[in-house]
C-alpha cells in the first residue's frame, strides 16, 4: 500500500510538505505542491482521512443510520445529506437497517412490534457500533415512517439528528429533529379542495396510531373549520396505508345516501386504489368525484388520472440534517435558543385528479 512516506520520496519534499499540500495549505510554493500532486497522482496515493482526522480530532464524516434505503423517502433524504456534506467538504458513512423486510406489514402496530425484537434492536446496536468504529464526527438517523424513536439507540457523545422520525428522548445531549410539516401539507390539500368549489370532502385516513395520521387529520379539520364547513363522520374513514385499503374505504363512502365529491386520501398508494374503486363503479376522476393524495411517489404522475398531491421536502430534509450536524460538530448555532425540532413545510403539486 502506498504511503505518505512514498509521495514525500518521489517528490523529493518532506512529509510535512506533502501534508500540507494534500490540506490546501498555502505555506508551500506553487512548483512544489505540483510535484507533489503530480507524485500523489503516479502513486495513486488515497490519505488516510481516518488517521487524519483522529490527529485533528475531526474525521469530517457523518454516518447514515438508515432504517431502509428502499423506502420511497429514503434516496431523496440520502441525496440531501450527500450534496450537503461535499459542500462542506465532509464524507458520508452509511449502514442500512433493512426495517422494510422485518416488520410485519399486517401488524396495527409494526413499528412498536419491531422496536421490541431483540434481533433488530441487536441489529441498531451493531449498525451504530460499525459507524462509530469509523470515528464519524455526528449520526443521522433516518426512519421509514415518522415516529418517536426515543430508546431504540444506545446513548452516544456524538451530534446526533434524527429524520423522518423524531426522538422526544435522543440518545445524544447534542441533538435535533428535522422534518416535514403533516399539518400544513393537509391542511394545504384541503384548502385547495375547498378553493375549487367543494364543500363536501371526505377523508381517508393512515392506521389510526400514526403520528402522521393524527397530524393529517388535524389539518383536514382545521381546513373545514376555517371554511365553516360541517365535520360529517360518515366522511371520515380509515385505512392502513396500502392500496387495497384505499380501494375499500373508497368503496364506502361511494355508497353512501349524499357521497362526497372530493376526497383528501392520506397517502397516493391510497389514492390509487381509490381511483380503482371509482374506475370499477364507472365514476370519473375527477368529474364524478376529485380525489386528492399525499407524498408525490414517483408514480404519482403516471396513473389516469395523474395525481394531484402533496409534495415532502425530502431533499431538503436532507441538507437541513446535514447541515445540523456538520453545525453541531463545528459548534455553530447550537445555543439554549436552538429548537430541538424543525418542521419544513410541504408544497403543492397539481395535476388532473381534482375538478
Amino acid at each position: 500500500m502506498v504511503t505518505i512516506h512514498d509521495v514525500a520520496k518521489r517528490a523529493g519534499v518532506s512529509i510535512a510538505t506533502v501534508s500540507n499540500v494534500i490540506n490546501n495549505s498555502n505555506k508551500v510554493a506553487k512548483g512544489t505542491a505540483e510535484r507533489v500532486k503530480k507524485a500523489i497522482y503516479e502513486l495513486n496515493y488515497i490519505p488516510n482521512n481516518v488517521a487524519k482526522g483522529l490527529k485533528m480530532n475531526s474525521t469530517r464524516t457523518i454516518g447514515i443510520l438508515a432504517e431502509d434505503i428502499s423506502a420511497f423517502s429514503s434516496p431523496d433524504i440520502i441525496d440531501g445529506i450527500c450534496e450537503q456534506c461535499e459542500r462542506s467538504d465532509y464524507q458520508i458513512n452509511l449502514a442500512n437497517l433493512r426495517v422494510n423486510n422485518k416488520v410485519n406489514q399486517n401488524s396495527e402496530d409494526m413499528y412498536r412490534d419491531l422496536a421490541e425484537d431483540k434481533e433488530f434492536r441487536k441489529g441498531i446496536q451493531d449498525g451504530q457500533n460499525t459507524l462509530l468504529s469509523a470515528r464519524i464526527s455526528a449520526l443521522i438517523y433516518i426512519g421509514v415512517h415518522p415516529r418517536d424513536v426515543s430508546g431504540l439507540l444506545p446513548q452516544i457523545y456524538i451530534p446526533m439528528v434524527y429524520t423522518y422520525c423524531y426522538a422526544k428522548n435522543p440518545a445524544s445531549s447534542k441533538a435535533q429533529n428535522i422534518n416535514y410539516d403533516d399539518f400544513q401539507g393537509a391542511k394545504l390539500a384541503v384548502e385547495y379542495l375547498i378553493k375549487r368549489g367543494h364543500s363536501k370532502i371526505a377523508i381517508i385516513g393512515g392506521v389510526i396510531n400514526s403520528y402522521s395520521t393524527h397530524r393529517r387529520m388535524m389539518g383536514y379539520q382545521t381546513a373545514l373549520m376555517e371554511h365553516s364547513l360541517p365535520l360529517r363522520p360518515e366522511y371520515i374513514t380509515t385505512g392502513n396505508w396500502m392500496f387495497e385499503s384505499g380501494y375499500e374505504q373508497m368503496n364506502k363512502l361511494i355508497q353512501l345516501s349524499d357521497p362526497p365529491t372530493a376526497v383528501f386520501v392520506m397517502n397516493d398508494l391510497m389514492s390509487y386504489g381509490a381511483i380503482a374503486a371509482c374506475k370499477e363503479h364507472n365514476i370519473n376522476v375527477p368529474n364524478d368525484i376529485s380525489i386528492h393524495g399525499y407524498d408525490n411517489q414517483e408514480s404519482a404522475p403516471f396513473v389516469t388520472p395523474p395525481l394531484t398531491t402533496i409534495a415532502l421536502p425530502l431533499h431538503r430534509m436532507g441538507v437541513m440534517a446535514a447541515k445540523s450536524a456538520i453545525d453541531m460538530v463545528e459548534h455553530r448555532n447550537m445555543d439554549q435558543t436552538t429548537e430541538a425540532s424543525v418542521l419544513i413545510p410541504c408544497h403543492h403539486v397539481i395535476r388532473s385528479s381534482v375538478r
